[in-house]
């Protein structure tokens, strides 16, 4: 009767560790912090910097990010503020009267900071190729040669406040994935637009070590309890 009120014991402990574990994944699940910066150039073989320019009209200034998905998306589309871009891939301006940009290319080199641990490169180049757009009057357009990058991480390093300015975002911390999702962009004369792009499909899972090492050492306590008194009823058999 003893041993198997231990073993229905240890069960119970076991099966409510492994509910608060689900729990605690499902509650954290799908908040992901994605923060980098980008640099960019234009034609073929450049090298991408902060601020370039083309001669044939077109001016690039990069920009920086850091944003926590919701449910698992989010968009990075802020506003174009050449000098201070945030939260969006950088901005394109466009003179007045530009040169021919048909079949000219851009080079976007966007670098993350977190999350950490990514699986390869934390890098991601993006080559655009500049066309007329269609209807649009002395316009181009900007296609990205890749529109659908997906990422995934490991990220054991589990800081409270990762960009030093999202206050208690601690997003950065567990094992996850996303898809990074990179935007055409059209441009007109005398315009300035941002480049954007989406977070979507966003998953992790963050290990919560505090209550998993608290439910272990109540669960081993439990065990020693039990087999005292299991060693107490043989004594006076």
């Amino acid at each position: 009767m003893i041993t198997n009120s231990l073993f229905r014991s240890i069960a119970l402990a076991a099966a409510a560790l492994l509910v608060i574990t689900f729990a605690q994944r499902t509650v954290n699940a799908d908040q992901v912090l994605v923060a980098g910066s980008t640099l960019g150039c234009f034609g073929t073989g450049c090298t991408p910097a902060a601020s370039a320019t083309s001669a044939l009209g077109l001016t690039f200034s990069n920009s920086t990010f850091a944003i926590a998905t919701i449910g698992g998306f989010r968009s990075l589309n802020g506003t174009a503020i050449p000098g201070s871009n945030f939260n969006n891939l950088g901005s394109l301006t466009m003179s007045t009267t530009p040169g021919d940009l048909d079949d000219q290319t851009f080079t976007l080199q966007i670098t993350f900071t977190a999350p950490e641990g990514f699986t390869g490169s934390n890098q991601l180049t993006i080559v655009y190729t500049i066309s007329t757009g269609f209807n649009m009057i002395g316009g181009v357009v900007f296609e990205p040669n890749h529109f659908l990058v997906p990422f995934s991480f490991s990220d054991l390093n589990c800081e409270p406040d990762p960009t030093g300015g999202i206050t208690g975002e601690q997003t950065t911390c567990g094992t996850g994935s996303f898809r990074f999702s990179i935007h055409d962009v059209a441009l007109n004369p005398d315009q300035t637009v941002a480049i954007t792009a989406a977070i979507a499909e966003a998953q992790q899972e963050i290990p919560e070590p505090t209550t998993m090492l608290l439910l272990a050492t109540g669960l081993a306590g439990l065990a020693v309890k039990k087999r005292k008194t299991l060693f107490r009823a043989a004594a006076r058999r």
